[in-house]
């Protein structure tokens, strides 16, 4: 297990926070639809949305609440999954 000071010795880049957003919406999404996150990382892989909806719209979805991305993320895998 990774320490809390351990963490903060990493850099802080575009890249991390980046990246510990794309965790947090993962893990949000699964938090309200009920599943694991490897199950919601999976299915939002299987139609692209990590890429397309939660990395490229950064910069937008990191201003919104935990509950709002996990909304917005949601919204967006049902109706591609529909597809």
């Amino acid at each position: 297990m990774v320490s809390y000071k351990a963490l903060n010795t990493v850099p802080r880049t575009k890249e991390f926070d980046r990246l510990a957003f794309t965790v947090l919406a993962i893990e949000a999404s699964a938090q309200k639809m009920n599943i694991s996150p490897s199950e919601m990382r999976r299915r939002l892989e299987k139609v692209g949305l990590i890429k397309s909806f939660i990395q490229d719209c950064y910069d937008t979805l990191h201003t919104e609440s935990r509950e709002a991305v996990a909304n917005d993320v949601v919204e967006a895998l049902k109706n591609w999954e529909k597809e």
